[in-house]
């Protein structure tokens, strides 16, 4: 596949790096001297200029000859004038919009049609699903809706020292039936769960599931207390930090909720005072506007930040974000998550005591390549953990596949076959369990070897 690129920011950068990585050919278009600079490195044709240019699209990038062109500039009016030149002339579309303003609307045709747009991503709105996702069953990590299997989860796991499975191998953890230890990610990255694996203080261990309400007490039991580990209380009282977009989106949808089912107290937390009058006059009464600082101790005393279910910072710093979460811990929150711009600081701040981190960057790469890389056989489901670790859905469609057990795959290292969908069944299998025609499989590997796993079943 070629494709091509409109912006070498760290999203187009990302996205451009996992293309090139699964041996595609890419062309990258930017015209600012940093973005060039960042991608300098990479195995690609790199072209200085507008992106919005016909010239340089038609002439320079060749995009007649190519499959994909993904619009990630800053602005969004460049990726939709490059959308329209791409989708005339025969090209898959896939662009980042940050106003959806600009293409949702009662019309007729769908303005995506006109605009020549087939798939767009709004990082609010990735980062919003997954806010509602801790706040509706904050127990999981996600659902696994797009793998046909309603009740299949993914939850994740903080181990400390009291842990009952500190010091131990996986293979002798007691796990419960319809459970499977996928990922563990630690201070020096991230592996996929090998059964001679010795478990330490502050692993954080992603677990598949079906059915996690017939296993949560057995569950418990082997890896510990999991209403302290994953937040298992139903989420009532939430604090909220900033007056970003996301978080005013947030609110109103918060306040939307609450109009036909009151269950949620949210309290927005602004330090500045006219800002804090201005939101305040544009949100429904419900939603109580706080004037103060998410890191004055006092304040977050007096105004009970402790007795928080949930405290949320998505201003638009992510130092004030993550400091403000260790605050808001510190004095008794439940559970806290921050807004996280820098891919890189993943690792990081997710050993600081902050227990979810929310990145609009990386979910719009994974949600990006996740549609440029869908096949008949092979389908992105998530990244994770900095982008290092992925999941692919594959369907079994080759009939040298047929019969033929997990462990003769040949499936590099670091790769897991967690789950088996065959048809209304979901089997955790082993290494010995063997194919057969139409099997899903609910892959996990690291985004290393994801040609190779793809070239296995394509």
């Amino acid at each position: 596949m070629q494709a091509v690129i409109a912006g070498a920011g760290e999203v187009g950068f990302r996205v451009a790096r996992d293309l090139i990585l699964r041996g595609h050919d890419v062309v990258i278009i930017d015209n600012k001297g940093d973005g060039i600079s960042r991608i300098s490195n990479l195995d690609a044709q790199i072209i200085k200029g507008n992106a919005a240019s016909p010239n340089i699209l038609m002439e320079k990038a060749g995009i007649a000859q190519s499959d994909l062109f993904i619009g990630v500039c800053g602005s969004d009016e460049v990726n939709l004038i490059c959308c329209i030149i791409a989708h005339k002339l025969g090209c898959k579309t896939i662009a980042r919009i940050n106003n959806t303003e600009l293409i949702e609307g009662p019309l007729d045709p769908n303005p995506m049609d006109i605009l020549g747009l087939d798939y767009y991503v709004n990082p609010d709105k990735l980062a919003l699903n997954r806010i509602w996702q801790i706040v509706d069953r904050p127990q999981l990590m996600t659902s696994l809706d797009q793998f046909s299997a309603k009740d299949l989860h993914i939850m994740e796991a903080r181990i400390d020292e009291s842990s009952p499975i500190v010091g131990r191998a996986l293979v002798d953890v007691d796990m419960p039936p319809n459970t499977k230890i996928a990922l563990i990610s630690r201070e020096s990255g991230v592996s996929i769960a090998n059964p001679d694996e010795v478990l330490l203080p502050r692993d954080r261990l992603m677990i598949v599931i079906n059915h996690i309400e017939d296993v949560w007490t057995q569950l418990s039991k082997s890896i510990g207390n999991l209403s302290e580990i994953t937040g298992e209380k139903k989420v009532k009282k939430i604090f909220l930090a900033g007056t970003s977009r996301l978080a005013i989106s947030f609110a109103k949808q918060v306040a939307n909720k609450n109009s036909k089912n009151p269950n949620i107290e949210l309290f927005l937390v602004e330090e500045d005072k006219i800002e804090a009058d201005k939101v305040s006059s544009i949100l429904p009464d419900s939603i109580t506007v706080l004037h103060g600082s998410p890191t004055d101790r006092d304040f977050l005393r007096d105004e009970g930040f402790g007795n928080a279910d949930l405290f949320i910072s998505a201003t638009e710093r992510e130092d004030l974000n993550v400091l403000s979460c260790l605050m808001a811990k510190q004095e008794g929150a439940k559970r806290t998550a921050a807004l996280v711009y820098q891919t890189e600081l993943e690792y990081v701040v997710q050993n600081t005591g902050v227990d979810i981190i929310i990145n609009p960057r990386r979910l719009t790469v994974s949600a990006i390549l996740n549609q440029a890389t869908k096949t008949t056989e092979t389908t992105g489901l998530e990244h994770f953990y900095g982008e290092d670790a992925v999941i692919r859905e594959v369907s079994v469609k080759h009939k040298d596949h047929f019969g033929k057990s997990i462990s003769n795959l040949n499936l590099p290292k670091q790769s897991l076959v967690a789950v088996i969908k065959r048809k209304d069944n979901i089997i955790f299998p082993d290494d010995r369990d063997t194919l057969k025609e139409d099997d899903k499989l609910l892959l996990f590997t690291l985004k290393n070897n994801l040609k190779e796993v793809e070239s296995i079943f394509t």
